[in-house]
């Protein structure tokens, strides 16, 4: 059995500053959104095996704060992959993981995670991830290589604003 935790890049700087898309930075809301992320993976003991994540500046801050608050103490995968990817392509990602790990968190960007994420449950509409929301999922294969469509269930959910409603 493997889980996979997908989780959409925190909320960006938005405006004509950067004219390329990714080489955006979180805005401050993202900042403080990805590290509530990374608290709850450690309280929640939900800490990966491995964070791979897209190389986008906003994606790599995101990973680089949950990792941080997570007390994850690994390196980062930085795959030029999981950037403007669909969801085959993401797909090929998790089919490529190391077979050692058996919590895989992926950090990357909409439509690909969301069109994975109902890709790898079988659903016929869409799974929403907002910003710096994380859905994770337990497929029941051994090997990285065997994920395919309809392998997952959806464990949970959680955004930033559904946590904040928990804690607070």
């Amino acid at each position: 059995m493997k889980q996979l935790t997908l989780l959409r890049h925190a909320k960006s700087v938005q405006g004509p500053t950067y004219a390329v898309d990714r080489e955006r930075p979180l805005a401050e809301r993202g900042r403080g959104d990805a590290e509530a992320m990374g608290k709850f993976f450690a309280q929640a003991e939900l800490v990966p095996d491995l964070i791979a994540s897209s190389p986008a500046v906003r994606a790599r801050q995101t990973a680089e704060l949950l990792a941080r608050t997570a007390g994850y103490g690994a390196g980062i995968r930085w795959d030029e992959a999981v950037y403007a990817a669909g969801p085959d392509a993401l797909l090929t990602v998790v089919r490529g993981l190391p077979d050692q790990v058996e919590h895989a968190l992926m950090v990357g960007h909409n439509p690909g995670f969301e069109e994975l994420a109902a890709l790898l449950i079988g659903a016929e509409c869409g799974v929403t991830l907002p910003t710096a929301a994380a859905a994770h999922f337990e497929i029941d294969v051994d090997r990285w290589s065997e994920v395919r469509a309809c392998a997952g269930r959806l464990q949970w959910l959680l955004t930033p604003r559904l946590l904040k409603k928990t804690t607070a």
